[in-house]
């Protein structure tokens, strides 16, 4: 993901993790932290094709090369990013970000790969700093399957006038890599891959695969970040200085949505070598027969 790397949830992590979501949640947290007033982008997906005015479609090895290991090419096709006017539960249409196993599918760069998948982003089209940004999302059923790697996040715009990541500031509002929990981080100066800037929650029952409203509020002094109006991660500039670490989010930033497979985060979670980094036969088999799609009913920005 542009020169992007995840963190693998070790122990050291988990305890600072711990540390910072206790600071996290017993903190007094106004109803509306971010401040917003007003709808500044909204996309509910009706029409029948994505709004390129609104979003921007990346190519692997057009618009950036492989990282994190990942098993997939990004392409710009009908069969990976599409909208879907017949979603149950949907408010209208979906916008659906769904993966195939084509095996030997060569990228513009000539490097081959086995999956091609789908990923937008508002780079160019919707840029912002502070404000709410909120998706309503439906997972895959049953927490997908091992090593899918759906994600909703943001990334800070100073990367196309040549800051490079993480110097930027990242910012994942939702991932989930086919287990029973979705998780939130910050990425930045000297917390990054293996940030300990992070939490994770669970849903009742353990399937996160209905829909499920994923936000941040991101204000000029923090950030804090719920699901479905449900409070899970608060995390503070001051917190992060008083670590002496950089606070790199107080510039522009682009949200993206996105549907990886396999790679350094999935593989460091279920431990699997093969077929493929992070991804088991079950989960190629699942991906080869078309039943593993990403839904998005809306994305909603206010200020």
């Amino acid at each position: 993901m542009r020169g992007r790397r995840k963190r693998l949830l070790g122990g050291a992590a988990l305890a600072l993790t711990a540390l910072l979501s206790a600071s996290a949640t017993s903190a007094a947290s106004p109803a509306n932290s971010a401040g917003t007033s007003a709808v500044t982008f909204f996309d509910d997906f009706s029409g029948d094709n994505l709004d390129r005015s609104k979003w921007k479609v990346l190519r692997t090895g057009e618009n950036f090369g492989t990282v994190n290991n990942e098993q997939q090419a990004y392409v710009d096709s009908p069969e990976t990013i599409y909208i879907d006017q017949n979603v149950a539960g949907a408010s209208g249409g979906a916008l659906a970000l769904h993966p195939r196993y084509r095996p030997g599918f060569q990228a513009p760069d000539g490097r081959g790969y086995d999956f091609i998948s789908g990923r937008v982003s508002t780079q160019d089209r919707f840029e912002f700093t502070y404000g709410r940004y909120e998706a309503r999302i439906k997972l895959p059923e049953n927490a997908g399957a091992a090593g899918l790697w759906p994600a909703w996040w943001s990334l800070g715009a100073k990367i196309d006038e040549g800051e490079p990541w993480p110097t930027n500031g990242e910012v994942d509002v939702m991932e989930n890599v086919g287990e029973p929990w979705t998780s939130v981080a910050l990425h930045g100066p000297e917390y990054h891959g293996d940030t300990p800037v992070n939490a994770s929650q669970s849903f009742p029952g353990g399937d996160p695969g209905g829909w499920h409203t994923y936000r941040a509020d991101w204000w000029n002094g923090g950030f804090t970040f719920f699901v479905d109006d449900r409070q899970i991660y608060r995390i503070t500039k001051a917190e992060i200085e008083r670590n002496g670490w950089t606070w790199v989010y107080d510039d522009p930033q682009y949200m993206i949505l996105n549907f990886a497979l396999g790679g350094t985060y999935p593989q460091g979670v279920n431990g699997v070598t093969q077929p493929y980094p992070g991804i088991p036969q079950s989960t190629v088999d699942k991906v080869a027969s078309g039943s593993s799609r990403y839904l998005i009913d809306w994305v909603r920005v206010s200020q």
